[in-house]
């Protein structure tokens, strides 16, 4: 999906895609979001790697929700192998998985 720089991206949209494409994500999702919080800045894939890990749930990378248009990489670290994320509309996100996840 590819969006001009004059047009808005919403992330309550790109939640909602998600919700319908990939509904298995949502909960990882929910915990970015929850971290990001928490840190109230960037985080690394691989924090919340391991805390959806705990909750049983796996993923290879959050690649997946940057190309939803949910996250945005920000940049890596420890030779390149540590990618770190931030939201692109976190209250968009918020509303909706708030939506999704009653």
């Amino acid at each position: 999906m590819m969006v001009g720089m004059t047009e808005e991206i919403s992330g309550y949209k790109a939640v909602k895609r998600l919700a319908v494409e990939r509904p298995d994500w949502l909960l990882i999702v929910q915990e970015c979001l929850n971290l990001s919080k928490e840190i109230k800045g960037d985080f690394a894939g691989a924090w919340v790697f391991k805390r959806v890990q705990e909750k049983g749930l796996k993923f290879s990378n959050l690649r997946l929700l940057v190309s939803f248009g949910i996250l945005k990489k920000e940049g890596t670290s420890r030779g390149g192998r540590r990618a770190y994320y931030s939201f692109i509309d976190s209250a968009g996100v918020e509303q909706a998985l708030n939506e999704l996840l009653k």
